[in-house]
């Protein structure tokens, strides 16, 4: 696994936290999971 660091908007971090806490996720698995499928709508476009 890679390390990252990222900087974010603050307003952008607040929305992501709560929707990981809506779903009983935290921050890390929320925003990983929103890279997956991120990268799996580019990946369908490029075909």
């Amino acid at each position: 696994m890679t390390r990252v660091n990222i900087e974010i908007d603050d307003e952008l971090h607040k929305k992501a936290k709560l929707n990981a806490l809506l779903q009983n996720k935290t921050l890390i698995e929320y925003i990983h999971e929103a890279l997956k499928l991120k990268i799996g709508e580019d990946t369908k476009k490029k075909k």
